[in-house]
């Protein structure tokens, strides 16, 4: 008897952690070296992805970009495309294009850390592809898993995956 309750009461603590059904009014974030990119869902169609770069010294139109898009929640799955795409061929890619930057707060983003890569054993990520590639939204797939939305973009033979919380 007593394993039941241990297994109700470990179902309703796993429950309790999961994302409502209801996203509304309710933001969720990933962070990384100088970076935050966050979706905010407006209401219950509507949603934002900004991504903000924690840098001074970069120019203002690549410091907070922000793409707005309808979104749908069928179970745990979130459907989001790009209020600004006009047809179902809609592809925007995997980032969307920044201008090279000169930036000590942000280096990753300097031309020279963009082709810098480490090839000692596995293939490894530059700094740039690791901390400033900002996704762009044409018509992509979101995952809930407990508390934590999964973001996965792939294009020509790169992946990029954010875990937002």
């Amino acid at each position: 008897m007593k394993a039941v309750h241990k297994l109700i009461l470990a179902s309703l603590v796993l429950a309790s952690c999961s994302i409502p059904k209801d996203l509304s009014n309710s933001t969720f974030k990933y962070k990384s070296k100088k970076r935050t990119l966050q979706l905010v869902f407006v209401n219950e169609s509507i949603c934002r992805l900004e991504n903000i770069f924690h840098c001074n010294d970069i120019e203002s139109d690549v410091k907070e970009l922000t793409t707005i898009c309808t979104y749908r929640r069928n179970g745990d799955t979130i459907f989001l495309k790009n209020i600004n795409c006009e047809n179902s061929d809609c592809n925007y890619g995997l980032i969307r294009e920044i201008a090279p930057q000169e930036s000590k707060q942000c280096d990753f983003l300097n031309s020279e850390k963009r082709g810098r890569r480490v090839t000692v054993g596995p293939n490894y990520l530059t700094d740039y592809q690791k901390y400033g590639l900002v996704p762009n939204i044409d018509i992509d797939t979101l995952y809930v898993i407990k508390n934590k939305i999964f973001f996965n973009k792939q294009n020509k033979g790169m992946s990029v995956s954010f875990i937002f919380k």
